[in-house]
């Protein structure tokens, strides 16, 4: 899962700001190691900053080949935050983020607890900008960009989720604005019940897709627009171009330049209790194709189709070592047409449980049927939130 749950308390939002969160989800609280002081007069009195994190240990087991970590336990995601924010005024603040994804198994060097191939540690993301009460907020960094904050965070509520939503199934959601796209600049403002996004995805570097390929992201950008039609109901939709050249030294140094698209909508409603939310996604070369024979001419799919949907009732204990339970099912379909010929549907039926003092979990099953033959996994997550 690649959104950091939080509570449903005033949370840090993926801008820096304060956000009401969507869900009951597991409370942490940020550690405040400097706070403003609005009655001084030193240079650092408007200054403020706090850290947080998620530690995130984790079980898979499945009918199939898995690697050897997964029965073993791994690190499923940890991550640690630190923000800044700067007083301008009592309305407008210079701000900055900064998140460090740390594979801890990976660190203390746990042989049998990890992916070798994989790095010990990551950017996140890392951003700065500024933010005003009329004027909204503008950010430059690597950051969540207007799709996710749009919809794809609306459906990114269960544990192993994200395989129909644009979020992290095209190139690589730090390039090609699916979900935390590096050097881009990105506007959010609220006008009453309207909140509006827009950002543009400067160049990147090359970087490699396999031994021979490699993508290159020209430019970007994208548009969402969200509207509370009541207090527990909302629709919201996003548009997304990423401008891109996939080059392959093997071939002669055949390269081809696309023009990605992916559009998408979401409709949440959270009445009482329960959280329910639906999402539709189309995509026009933006899924890397799945024939064995791709290269950089059709390195990616023509087009296709992406559902979401999630249902959770979460019923409150409120005992010391017993906060709440939310069982919950959610389904997911990815279709990629023309000569493509794939498609993968996913139910879930999972229960996630918050304990208290910080710590929750999941314990999830994904019933799949997909074209490739995926087998059936059961998940079980701790999250530690501070």
């Amino acid at each position: 899962m690649q959104f950091s749950k939080a509570a449903s308390i005033r949370i840090l939002s993926a801008t820096g700001g304060l956000a009401l969160a969507m869900l009951t989800l597991p409370a942490h609280a940020e550690i405040t190691i400097l706070d403003k002081h609005k009655d001084g007069n030193s240079l650092l009195d408007p200054l403020s900053i706090q850290v947080g994190g998620s530690i995130r240990p984790g079980f898979a087991w499945n009918a199939g080949d898995e690697p050897g970590y997964y029965k073993n336990g791994y690190d499923t995601g940890t991550r640690f935050r630190f923000t800044g924010d700067y007083a301008l005024t009592d309305h407008t603040s210079l701000i900055g983020y900064y998140e460090w994804g740390v594979d801890l198994g990976h660190v203390l060097k746990w042989d049998a607890h990890y992916d070798h191939d994989s790095p010990s540690n990551t950017q996140r993301q890392l951003y700065g900008g500024i933010k005003d009460d009329t004027w909204g907020t503008l950010t430059f960094g690597h950051q969540y960009g207007v799709y996710y904050d749009t919809v794809g965070v609306k459906s990114d509520v269960w544990d192993n989720d994200g395989h129909a939503s644009a979020n992290w199934i095209g190139f690589g959601g730090d390039y090609d604005g699916g979900e935390r796209p590096k050097n881009t600049i990105k506007y959010s403002n609220t006008f009453g019940k309207w909140t509006v996004r827009a950002d543009y995805l400067l160049p990147e570097d090359e970087t490699y897709v396999a031994d021979s390929m490699r993508y290159r992201r020209n430019s970007g950008m994208g548009l969402g627009v969200e509207y509370a039609i009541q207090d527990d109901l909302t629709v919201s939709a996003a548009w997304n171009q990423t401008n891109a050249t996939v080059k392959d030294d093997y071939a002669g140094g055949q390269s081809r330049k696309y023009r990605q698209q992916f559009s998408g909508m979401a409709l949440t409603w959270q009445p009482d209790n329960w959280y329910l939310v639906t999402t539709a996604t189309y995509y026009d070369h933006y899924v890397p194709s799945k024939r064995d024979t791709a290269d950089a001419s059709h390195y990616f799919a023509g087009d296709g189709y992406g559902l979401e949907g999630f249902a959770g009732y979460t019923f409150k204990i409120n005992q010391p070592y017993l906060d709440s339970i939310m069982p919950y099912v959610a389904q997911d379909t990815l279709q990629l047409k023309g000569s493509e010929n794939y498609h993968a549907n996913h139910t879930y039926l999972g229960v996630w449980t918050t304990i208290g003092y910080g710590f929750s979990f999941y314990l999830e099953r994904t019933i799949a049927s997909t074209s490739d033959n995926e087998p059936d996994t059961t998940w079980f997550t701790v999250y530690y939130d501070f």
